[in-house]
C-alpha cells in the first residue's frame, strides 16, 4: 500500500497528463478517492498539494473526460461503485458541462473534516 505522500505524488503526476489513456485516468480517480479516505491524516502541506492538483484536474476536465470516455462511462461507473457526491472528481462528465467561468472557481477539496467538495 502506498503512503499518503506517494498517493498525492501519483495524483499530482496524473493531473499533469490529460492526454494519456483513459485507463490511467480511471486509476488517477481511484487514487484521488484513496486520498479522500485518508484526509483526516493529511498535513496542511499535503492538503495544499491535493488542492493544487484538484485545480489542475478541473482545468482540464474536458480532456480527461474525452480520454475516459474511450474506456468507460463515468455515470455507469458512479452508479456501479456507489460513488458519493462528495467525491466530485468522479463527476468530471458533469463538471465539463458547466459554464467555463464556473470551472475556474477555486477547488476546495477539504472545506471541513466531514467531506470533500468543490465549489461550482
Amino acid at each position: 500500500m502506498m503512503s499518503y505522500r506517494e498517493l498525492i505524488g501519483a495524483y499530482e503526476v496524473g493531473v499533469q497528463f490529460p492526454d494519456v489513456s483513459g485507463m490511467e485516468h480511471l486509476d488517477m480517480l481511484m487514487t484521488r478517492s484513496e486520498i479522500a479516505a485518508n484526509e483526516p491524516h493529511l498535513s496542511d502541506e499535503e492538503r495544499k498539494r491535493v488542492s493544487e492538483a484538484d485545480r489542475a484536474l478541473l482545468q482540464h476536465a474536458q480532456e480527461f473526460c474525452e480520454s475516459i470516455r474511450s474506456v468507460a462511462d463515468l455515470a455507469s461507473w458512479r452508479r456501479d461503485e456507489n460513488v458519493p457526491p462528495s467525491h466530485w472528481w468522479w463527476y468530471l462528465d458533469v463538471i465539463e458541462q458547466l459554464p467555463t467561468n464556473s470551472k475556474r472557481r477555486e477547488a476546495t477539496p477539504f472545506p471541513n473534516r466531514e467531506r470533500s467538495s468543490v465549489r461550482v
